[in-house]
């Protein structure tokens, strides 16, 4: 399963958050280490694959979104996993001397 799938793909994360209410820690889980995997790549190249971006892009869209169907722990584990993304893409910008 490519990353686009993972986020936004028929079995893939959005489709669990958007449809069935529920935040799915283990296909999050399953982000979260793609992003960090590929990081030094990325950051080394200076630009992140365009279908990677787009998948990131919507995740992001979504999960700021919120929605009022969400119980209170999905809209606390979506605001939590929208700080760690913001994290993850924040460290693409850091500059060697930062670290």
């Amino acid at each position: 399963m490519n990353f686009s799938d993972i986020v936004q793909g028929e079995d893939g994360f959005l489709v669990e958050l958007r449809c069935n209410n529920t935040f799915q820690v283990q296909l999050f889980g399953k982000i979260k280490a793609y992003l960090l995997e590929n990081q030094p790549a990325w950051k080394a190249a200076g630009a992140i694959p365009i279908p990677d971006a787009v998948a990131m892009f919507n995740l992001i869209d979504q999960l700021a979104g919120g929605n009022r169907y969400w119980s209170e722990e999905t809209g606390r584990q979506a605001e939590d996993a929208l700080f760690e993304l913001q994290e993850i893409i924040d460290s693409l910008e850091e500059s060697p001397e930062c670290e």
